[in-house]
């Protein structure tokens, strides 16, 4: 502890000199998902009133496994240079719902690890998992997004049925979804196809935003679902890869015991997912019958319950 606190302060210290008279430096503690605390790095522009966060734990873990400090701190200045914000940014608009409506998006993370958080924020339960608002700040020219919090709703005069039908105009807008076959995925990451059968690849989909940053949040967009039954002409299986990507399985590919399935989950989470990514350890199920109806399967005397 006593080594990550003096690389934090030397990165203060160093920063402080670099930027003189130009910006202002300061350093804090951030609840991220899942209640991760990370240590948040802000520099302001002198006269403006808003600057970006870089989170200084991965460069951390670079100086860690040997990377010298002057190394590390010149990407963590390249890396902060690119998104200052020049000039002081009109914030009245916050205040003004009509004008940040369009701005007004959801994403998905999971409600239990995220209960302290929830309590201070508009959400919606859906299964074991919260949908919580955000403004997205992409409109504005700069990379990031704003958290709305009980304070914002009071100002606003809104109410969470607002919130939702804003976010469900606006997110599919803002960050169309991108569902592609397993083998394509595969393909993408690596150059190499694994999937000769061309039956075999269609029962398996990934699912994500046109960013794959927060991806999982497709699964609210309208008729979505029903699309990708409509693809499968089957039910199918809802595995939640992290919050920024979701795996769709059709039924037939794995038939009436999800239990293993389910142990592959927690297991990928444990050992292949950034904490703060993990999205949830359930396994989930959409009858084409009943459209847009998301359930949590639950494996009991072996038999599955929807």
């Amino acid at each position: 502890m006593v080594r990550k606190e003096k690389f934090y302060n030397e990165v203060m210290e160093r920063a402080k000199e670099y930027y003189k008279d130009r910006a202002r430096v300061s350093m804090h503690e951030v609840t991220k998902n899942n209640g991760l605390k990370k240590t948040g790095f802000c520099v302001t522009m002198i006269g403006g009133n808003c600057g970006p966060t870089l989170y200084l734990d991965e460069y951390y873990k670079e100086f860690e496994n040997g990377k010298v400090f002057d190394s590390v701190f010149n990407d963590i200045i390249k890396m902060m240079d690119a998104h200052l914000v020049p000039e002081k940014m009109d914030v009245t608009f916050f205040t003004d719902f009509d004008r940040i409506y369009d701005k007004i998006c959801f994403r998905l993370v999971n409600a239990k690890e995220n209960e302290e958080k929830l309590k201070e924020c508009p959400h919606r339960l859906l299964e074991d998992l919260a949908v919580v608002y955000y403004i997205s700040m992409t409109s504005l020219g700069i990379e990031g997004s704003v958290a709305i919090k009980n304070e914002l709703m009071e100002v606003w005069k809104a109410t969470e049925e607002d919130l939702y039908e804003a976010a469900m105009d606006n997110t599919p807008r803002l960050y169309p979804a991108e569902i592609i076959t397993m083998a394509e995925f595969l393909k993408r990451r690596t150059g190499h196809s694994f999937f000769p059968n061309e039956a075999t690849s269609n029962g398996f989909l990934i699912g994500s935003n046109d960013r794959y940053t927060n991806g999982a949040t497709i699964l609210l967009y309208p008729g979505l679902l029903k699309e990708v039954g409509d693809f499968f002409q089957d039910n199918f299986y809802i595995i939640p890869s992290s919050i920024h990507e979701i795996l769709f399985m059709k039924e037939l590919f794995y038939g009436d015991e999800p239990g293993t399935l389910e142990d592959m989950i927690r297991n990928v989470n444990l050992t292949c997912v950034l904490p703060e990514d993990v999205l949830s350890n359930s396994l989930y199920y959409y009858d084409r019958a009943a459209e847009n109806n998301i359930k949590k399967v639950e494996q009991v005397r072996d038999t599955m319950l929807l």
